[in-house]
């Protein structure tokens, strides 16, 4: 799923684009960024990332910050995926 950026979702939309991964990035997301909170929600029952447990935590950080910690959030996206 994309979206622009800034753009909130409702879990309704998540559970549309069946993900087969999600991925949360903890300072963005707060006490949701508890996997086990993800896996609660009842509108993703049937999503295919729940039903598999493949929910993931990474640092905000790795996702925002230009130079070296971009580069290694991006590698741990595709081994987060390639696992998956």
């Amino acid at each position: 799923m994309v979206v622009p950026a800034g753009e909130k979702i409702t879990e309704t939309q998540v559970a549309e684009a069946e993900p087969e991964v999600i991925v949360l990035a903890w300072s963005a997301t707060g006490t949701k960024a508890d996997p086990q909170q993800a896996y609660k929600i009842t509108a993703w029952k049937e999503v295919p990332a729940i039903r598999t447990r493949s929910v993931h935590v990474i640092s905000d950080e790795l996702l925002n910050t230009p130079g070296p910690p971009l580069i290694k959030g991006r590698a741990r996206n595709v081994e987060g995926a390639a696992r998956a």
